[in-house]
């Protein structure tokens, strides 16, 4: 009985091994993510050469041993070549998406919906001219959703009262009002200047604002300071992204 399995992909990860094999990380909808050997592709003549690259979505037919985790790659054809033809800091931003997933832990359960949400994002942050930062952002907030992790945007997490944000309390998973921020003593808690505050305002509605719209550095700074350790809070690891550092 063959066990070749025919699913779609995202790659978001792909190391050289040994002379000619590659060792891929791909994004499925059915099976979460998965390690793939390609083996030998990286021969001269190899007919798949172009099509196992970064960001690239494919349809794909993988050979499963039943006892490894190990995914042997058979073959493939391009859904769509995500990084084609973009700028710059669009490729820095889907990218960015790309290396979240990669370090945190996504149930088989959850992949279906974390793939539409990352082929979504994909096609949106193409069209976007500027002010893309804030579409990542927008990102995050839906994905910490869909793994359990949602991050409050509307309310005081201390008196529940939606109230401009003065301050994020890493600890409680939210956003403080100026009110709770002088009754709460916690050395982690970090002030927001209004213009971040009046960003997370907006998020969850961004792409009615994103061309009228002004995002200081300092903001950028403080909202990827922000999402970066509600991360880390939840994983109980360090969660870097070197592709923002780009922008």
């Amino acid at each position: 009985m063959s066990r070749d399995i025919k699913t779609k992909g995202i790659i978001i990860k792909k190391v050289n091994f040994r002379e000619t094999s590659i060792i891929l990380d791909i994004l499925t909808p059915e099976y979460g993510v998965i390690s793939v050997m390609a083996k030998g592709i990286r021969k001269q003549k190899s007919k798949n050469t172009g099509l196992l690259e970064i960001l690239n979505e494919l349809d794909l037919i993988l050979y499963k041993n039943p006892s490894s985790e190990w995914y042997i790659y058979r073959s493939s054809q391009i859904v769509n070549a995500h990084l084609f033809n973009i700028d710059i800091s669009t490729s820095v931003l889907m990218q960015a998406a790309v290396e979240v997933i990669r370090q945190i832990i996504i149930s088989v359960e959850d992949s279906q919906e974390i793939y539409q949400l990352l082929e979504t994002y994909f096609e949106y942050i193409k069209t976007v001219n500027i002010n893309g930062i804030a579409i990542f952002w927008r990102f995050l907030l839906k994905l910490f959703k869909i793994i359990g992790i949602e991050l409050n945007i509307s309310n005081c997490i201390e008196c529940s009262q939606r109230k401009q944000f003065f301050a994020y309390f890493p600890q409680n998973h939210g956003f403080i009002c100026e009110n709770c921020y002088h009754t709460v003593n916690d050395e982690q808690i970090f002030k927001i200047n209004k213009n971040t505050s009046d960003l997370i305002s907006k998020l969850n509605n961004i792409g009615n604002y994103i061309d009228e719209i002004s995002i200081p550095k300092t903001s950028i700074k403080q909202l990827n300071r922000i999402f970066l350790t509600h991360l880390s809070e939840h994983f109980h690891k360090k969660i870097h992204l070197k592709s923002i550092e780009l922008l």
